[in-house]
């Protein structure tokens, strides 16, 4: 399983997350490296820092300007695609529907995330006629305490079990799976929800992120059978530590950068052993 830290970006910074409220969102002070909290707001130098302390060869990127339609951090984006030509990315660049994705690829080091927060219509859910990027999009469902998040009210009435299952029948290779309102809070993962979602959607490469309180979350995951955790709040405020992860085999099989292909590839690095997915649990969230 894959660690994939995670870089948001809002006005050429990076800022720290909390609960989705990203009016609460904050420059990036870190204790990754250090003892003490240190400035990690230049993407760049963050970058650094994560391939310096967890190898990261996947970073996930949010752009969340593009994201509220109030800009975009296009010059950032630029810096990082210089600054490590082995890093591959996951980018939430605010895409509506498969054709604004055209040119998101950089030759193949983009991997574009089509999240359900910003998606128009369940017609939209479809990668067939998709324009070539160098990587096919993942879906980013994107997910609040009962169901679906997304502003449009037709794919949020979509039971999140049938939303992962019309993506792997659109040729979806991969979904991340983002707990809006647990993200920085650290409060721990909803694990009966996640591996009945695991059980669900077993073609789908799946990433979780949101809230991760400990190892005892990545241990929780892996042995589901997920194919990576997404990492930020935890790594910052010192709750995991690069250390804890190398002891616990979570770096060991990071493979090489430039190895990785984020938005190809269709069968999960792991068997979550759960069967098919439970009837009479579709449409429910659980806890």
């Amino acid at each position: 399983m894959q660690i994939i830290p995670v870089i948001d970006l809002r006005a050429g910074r990076a800022v720290r997350g909390r609960a989705g409220e990203r009016a609460r969102y904050a420059p990036v002070r870190s204790r990754l490296a250090t003892s003490a909290p240190v400035d990690l707001s230049d993407p760049v130098r963050l970058l650094r820092v994560y391939r310096e302390t967890l190898r990261s060869g996947v970073v996930y990127l949010a752009d969340l300007d593009r994201i509220e339609a109030r800009g975009e951090n296009d010059a950032a984006l630029a810096r990082l695609l210089e600054d490590a030509p082995p890093i591959r990315f996951f980018l939430d660049g605010g895409f509506a529907d498969p054709a604004a994705i055209a040119g998101a690829g950089r030759n193949g080091r983009m991997a574009p995330i089509i999240a359900t927060e910003t998606l128009r219509s369940i017609e939209q859910l479809s990668t067939r006629a998709r324009p070539g990027t160098g990587s096919r999009p993942i879906l980013g469902l994107d997910l609040g305490p009962r169901g679906v998040f997304s502003r449009s009210p037709q794919v949020a009435a979509i039971p999140e079990d049938d939303l992962l299952r019309r993506a792997a029948g659109s040729g979806f290779p991969a979904a991340v799976l983002i707990l809006l309102d647990r993200i920085g809070t650290g409060t721990g993962l909803p694990r009966p929800r996640l591996a009945r979602l695991r059980a669900c959607a077993p073609g789908l490469r799946l990433y979780a992120g949101g809230g991760i309180a400990g190892l005892d979350d990545l241990h929780f995951l892996r042995d589901a059978g997920f194919d990576g955790a997404l990492l930020a709040g935890a790594l910052h405020d010192g709750r995991i530590r690069p250390v804890d992860l190398e002891a616990e085999g979570f770096l060991a099989d990071r493979p090489e950068p430039g190895n990785e292909n984020p938005g190809d590839g269709g069968v999960p690095g792991g068997n979550s052993g759960l069967g098919a997915c439970p009837s009479d649990h579709i449409g429910r969230t659980g806890s």
